[in-house]
C-alpha cells in the first residue's frame, strides 16, 4: 500500500480536495478530512439503477456531486444528486451549493454506517435541499433490491429537518417511474 501525501490538515479546504490522490473519495466535515471507504457492488448497482431511473424521468442526476457547506472546510459527496440549477461557467466548479440540488441520495454501506439517518440528514436539511432519499438493504437482505426511504424537507419548530413520506422497494419505485413515463 502506498502512502498518501497530504497538505497540512489544518490548512486543508474544499478546493484542496481536487489535488488529493484520485483513487479515494474525500469529504470535509467541519474541517475534518474523511477518506471514504470503497463501496460494495450492491451499492454500485443500486446507484446505477437510481441514476438510470431518474435520468429517464428527465432529471439531471450526477454521481458524487460535491455539495459545499457554509464554510470552506465543509463538503459532502452524496452518492447521487439531482441538480436543478447549474452555474453558468460549469467547468470552473468542482462543488455546488445546496441550493443547486432538488434531491440528494445516500446509499447505506452495510459495513460503514456514515450517519445517513442522522448527521447527513441534518447537514442536507440545513442546506435547504428539498428531498433526501436513503437507500438501505431491505429486511429480507435481498441482493437484487433495496428499501428507499423518501424524505421531504420541513421547517418544523423553525429548524429545517426531513420527514419521511414513505418507504418503498427500489423495484416498486422503478415501476412507478416507468408508469408515469408511459402515461
Amino acid at each position: 500500500m502506498t502512502g498518501i501525501n497530504l497538505p497540512p490538515i489544518e490548512d486543508l479546504d474544499v478546493d484542496d480536495l481536487a489535488s488529493l490522490p484520485k483513487e479515494h473519495r474525500y469529504e470535509l466535515h467541519e474541517g475534518n478530512l474523511v477518506i471514504m471507504t470503497p463501496s460494495t457492488y450492491w451499492h454500485k448497482v443500486m446507484a446505477q439503477r437510481l441514476l438510470i431511473m431518474l435520468h429517464a424521468a428527465g432529471h439531471m442526476v450526477l454521481q458524487d456531486a460535491g455539495i459545499r457547506g457554509d464554510r470552506p472546510r465543509d463538503l459532502r459527496l452524496p452518492d447521487l444528486g439531482v441538480v436543478i440549477s447549474l452555474p453558468p461557467e460549469l467547468a470552473d466548479y468542482s462543488n455546488l451549493p445546496g441550493s443547486a440540488f432538488g434531491l440528494v441520495i445516500e446509499i447505506v454501506s452495510e459495513n460503514s454506517l456514515n450517519g445517513e439517518y442522522t448527521e447527513k440528514a441534518r447537514w442536507y436539511a440545513e442546506r435547504g435541499i428539498p428531498e433526501y432519499w436513503i437507500v438501505d438493504r431491505d429486511p429480507q437482505r435481498s441482493h437484487g433490491d433495496a428499501l428507499v426511504h423518501l424524505h421531504r424537507l420541513t421547517l418544523g419548530g423553525g429548524e429545517p429537518s426531513y420527514v419521511r413520506e414513505r418507504s418503498v422497494r427500489l423495484s416498486e419505485l422503478e415501476a412507478e417511474f416507468r408508469a408515469k413515463a408511459e402515461a
